[in-house]
């Protein structure tokens, strides 16, 4: 993925891609695991930041500080202390100069240039019957453990449950990976297995609750999808 490319991700993840930009993406996005895969990692290292930052009461000096850099650069700053209407050229400019930043900042996490989190082995996307909608995102780490990323809020009837599946090879066939009820990115640790490779199947079903009676999906397969390794 280029750097432009990668660049629209942050783009459309932060909100700022608007009308036919945003939909010709969005048309792009249907279309392409790999920027769905993208869009969601971006999402993710942002929702990390968010997690980690401690809110601290704002220094006075900070707004000045600030000012006198980006003076010194050329770059005009409204004053702090007056509020400024969404049609003020200079605010306009600050707020393009910060939202350029969080998007440099994503880059840097979707380019692999901070490693402070595990990555993951293997990533796949699951889609639905007709391979034309993404449901979810599978990401699958070395300790057998998956994070699982739904893209879609599946229906799921009183007194059933949606189970993830994967088939580490024929031999020892589907494997169940856990179960959960609610669509939200969750991590499930499942047994002991070979170390999950390309090509690896990842699937979800509706199962009845509790989980697969036999072992085995028994119920619909909604989605299901391949791994392949991260760039």
């Amino acid at each position: 993925m280029t750097q432009a490319e990668l660049e629209r991700v942050g783009d459309y993840a932060l909100g700022l891609l608007e009308g036919p930009d945003a939909e010709a993406f969005e048309r792009q996005l249907a279309q392409s695991p790999e920027l769905t895969v993208a869009v969601a990692k971006f999402r993710r290292h942002l929702h990390a930041l968010d997690d980690t930052a401690t809110p601290l009461p704002a220094n006075p000096e900070l707004w000045a500080r600030i000012e006198a850099k980006l003076s010194s650069a050329g770059t005009v700053v409204p004053p702090t202390s007056l509020p400024r209407p969404a049609n003020d050229n200079g605010w306009m400019q600050w707020a393009g100069l910060a939202a350029s930043v969080v998007v440099a900042l994503g880059v840097g996490y979707l380019a692999g240039t901070t490693s402070a989190q595990r990555e993951p082995v293997m990533v796949a996307v699951l889609l639905s019957e007709d391979a034309m909608q993404p449901g979810a995102i599978v990401e699958a780490f070395a300790d057998d453990s998956v994070r699982l990323m739904p893209l879609d809020r599946f229906e799921v009837p009183e007194g059933r449950v949606l189970e993830v599946w994967t088939l580490p090879d024929p031999a020892t066939g589907p494997v169940s990976l856990g179960t959960f009820s609610n669509p939200q990115t969750i991590n499930l640790a499942g047994p002991d297995l070979p170390p999950p490779m390309s090509g690896q199947l990842y699937e979800i079903t509706l199962e009845p609750a509790g989980g697969s009676p036999t072992g085995r999906p028994t119920g619909p397969i909604l989605v299901k999808g391949f791994a392949k390794a991260p760039l």
